[in-house]
């Protein structure tokens, strides 16, 4: 707040200085001499007062400012950085299911053709297992890419890894998708 007073009241006394109605020369240095006397002396102290405390309270309110508009700067790049990671993961999620659903669609097929078309029950269970996965899998894929809310839960007991909670939605679609299957036969 000193500091306020030293920087502020020297510009003060140079506008009283040149102001037209005080005709001084400029460098009149019993001038400044006496300028500089009467700026510590007890009769300014009401003044230089008054300058500690606005050069005090314009330090504080541009430093707050100053350090708001770096809060907002740092918020407003971790929020960019957030949603590069998020457009990333989208792409990551549609590539991925582009070629999961493309390999799923042919097992998946292929498994349920075989089942209809073998005679042999010995292969009716492997085959319904794997037609059973392939929904599973579907589910899985439906479930990304419908999720609207990120539940993480570890990986493994004990790990560091995390994987998205999709229990309970799978559930439900392999629910709904096995009483459509049951309707349709």
């Amino acid at each position: 707040m000193i500091l306020g007073y030293l920087l502020v009241h020297p510009f003060a006394m140079l506008v009283y200085v040149l102001d037209p109605q005080h005709p001084h020369a400029s460098w009149d240095l019993a001038l400044w001499g006496r300028q500089v006397r009467m700026s510590f002396s007890p009769e300014m102290l009401a003044m230089g007062l008054a300058f500690i405390l606005m050069g005090g309270l314009t330090g504080f309110i541009l430093g707050a400012w100053r350090r708001q508009r770096e809060l907002w700067m740092a918020a407003e790049l971790e929020s960019q950085r957030r949603q590069a990671a998020l457009e990333t993961l989208k792409d990551l999620m549609v590539t991925l299911a582009h070629y999961i659903r493309n390999a799923n669609l042919v097992i998946g097929g292929f498994s349920a053709r075989l089942q209809k078309g073998l005679p042999d029950p010995q292969w009716r269970q492997p085959l319904e297992m794997i037609h059973q996965a392939s929904h599973e899998i579907d589910a899985v894929i439906k479930s990304l890419e419908d999720l609207a809310e990120v539940n993480a839960v570890p990986y493994v007991n004990g790990s560091q890894a995390r994987m998205i909670d999709l229990k309970k939605e799978l559930e439900a679609r392999l629910a709904t998708k096995a009483r459509k299957e049951q309707h349709e036969s």
